[in-house]
């Protein structure tokens, strides 16, 4: 993260000349789309390949768009790179070999790059989404970047750097409590989506992450495995936190305080919760993973009230 930020600063210096330019300016449209036998029209990146094609950042595979094949960081360097070329107009030259010498197809494109001060790794392995925001960071400027959202801490980051791609709706991360999953592979789909939300604003999402502080409570992220047929603390969190703000309310309707001995049916709080989640997500007890048999129910919602300020 501290080099995303040290490259973020490097791009301000680098694209300073250009920042008046709206994205629109930036990226114009230049080619006409042919559509794509593999992107039908109601696919939710349909309009983002549109797009990159138009300006053309990403165009086809030859055998169609390939939304689904995943990005090396070489694809993500010649992407980065024509963003660059764009906004500064300052064209990638051509990589000049060396007699008997045989350069990979990305060599101008990271050539170009690392000339900006914008460091890249290994080519040819798959991307994560971290080195397509370090990229993109190294030379998109801050003035293409504005925000629409107010997103001041993510599950798994708070740099600010990453949060001002979320803020000018361009991510708005992997779940709806925004994890920004920094060593998550990605698609073509998935890149066409951020890039074409940097060149056309009215692509951006509004975004406000879900309420993460049942999680926080839990001392669990969302995709933490709790049984064997693989329910997840983002499943089974919510849930729990639904009964017991059932009880909750029941409580306040009869004139009680909640107490997890209060009896349902016979059956008191703390087991009503237990038995009636493992019931619905069709498990038992003993298809609880290591981090199901560490949760407490009563140490949980105990956190989860300081954490809304309610204990």
């Amino acid at each position: 993260m501290k080099r995303l930020a040290a490259l973020m600063l490097a791009a301000a210096l680098t694209v300073g000349s250009a920042a008046a330019l709206t994205p629109e300016e930036a990226f114009p449209a230049k080619n006409s789309y042919p559509g794509y036998a593999d992107v039908a029209d109601t696919a939710w990146y349909a309009d983002a390949a549109r797009v990159c094609y138009e300006v053309g950042l990403i165009t086809g595979t030859g055998a169609g768009f390939a939304p689904d094949k995943v990005l090396t960081v070489g694809e993500v360097a010649a992407i980065a790179a024509r963003m660059n070329e764009a906004i500064t107009g300052e064209a990638i030259p051509m990589a000049d070999p060396k007699p008997g010498e045989a350069l990979p197809w990305y060599a101008s494109y990271v050539t170009y790059l690392e000339g900006l001060g914008v460091d890249v790794p290994d080519p040819e392995k798959g991307a994560t989404r971290l080195e397509l925001l370090t990229l993109m960071g190294g030379v998109i400027p801050a003035d293409m970047l504005s925000p629409i959202n107010t997103i001041t801490a993510l599950p798994d980051t708070g740099d600010e750097t990453v949060l001002r791609f979320y803020n000018a709706g361009i991510l708005t991360g992997v779940d709806a409590w925004g994890t920004f999953a920094p060593d998550k592979s990605l698609t073509r789909a998935e890149t066409a989506a951020l890039v074409a939300r940097v060149a056309r604003p009215e692509l951006r999402e509004r975004f406000t992450p879900a309420d993460y502080t049942m999680f926080t409570a839990a001392g669990l992220a969302p995709g933490d495995v709790l049984f064997t047929n693989g329910t997840t603390a983002g499943a089974y969190l919510p849930y729990v936190q639904s009964l017991i703000d059932g009880l909750e309310a029941d409580c306040a309707a009869a004139g009680l305080e909640f107490n997890w001995f209060h009896t349902v049916d016979g059956v008191e709080f703390l087991d009503y919760v237990k038995d009636t989640a493992l019931d619905h997500f069709g498990v038992t007890k003993k298809d609880g993973t290591a981090l199901y048999q560490n949760f407490d129910v009563q140490v949980y919602y105990s956190r989860y009230l300081d954490g809304k300020g309610l204990s």
